[in-house]
């Protein structure tokens, strides 16, 4: 089955795209969710929108519903990534979070630490960047960065210890 194009530059052209797709869009992002249907909704309603500003804009000119799908996979691990940084934080702002001791780490132990070390254990564990891109944000190497989160961690531990 060919995907159908459709022209989105004029308001009706994009109706009929949105009633087309509309059905299997909501179907794809209700698996993603879980069938959380709320969840679900707000997704799909996060991609029109975005579509529409977009084809407005003049930056879109046509849609398929393999696009809208992807794009609702891509909102959908956005908010998922979203909420688990919060989580992160708010366990990191109670002290009680996973096991690693680096999350647990109290405010004062992070102030501790020279700005650099502090930096990468907040893109790594607060942020959940790889150390990769840790890495790339700090302009260092993997390498580096893996030598530079182990350091920072080797403190903390270190404060526990003293701290007990």
């Amino acid at each position: 089955m060919a995907a159908h194009e459709w022209d989105v530059t004029t308001e009706g052209g994009f109706l009929a795209c949105y009633r087309a797709t509309l059905p299997e869009v909501y179907r794809y992002t209700a698996m993603l969710c879980g069938h959380d249907c709320a969840l679900a909704e707000d997704v799909v309603q996060d991609v029109y929108l975005t579509a529409l500003g977009r084809a407005r804009d003049g930056l879109l000119t046509t849609l398929t519903a393999g696009y809208l799908c992807v794009a609702a996979r891509h909102r959908h691990l956005d908010r998922r990534r979203s909420a688990q940084r919060e989580e992160r934080r708010l366990q990191l702002v109670a002290g009680a979070g996973p096991d690693a001791s680096v999350v647990r780490a109290v405010p004062s132990q992070l102030a501790a630490l020279p700005e650099r070390e502090r930096t990468a254990l907040v893109l790594r564990y607060v942020d959940d960047l790889s150390v990769a891109q840790v890495g790339r944000e700090l302009s260092i190497s993997t390498h580096a960065a893996e030598s530079l989160l182990a350091r920072a961690t080797r403190r903390i531990r270190q404060q526990e210890v003293r701290d007990a």
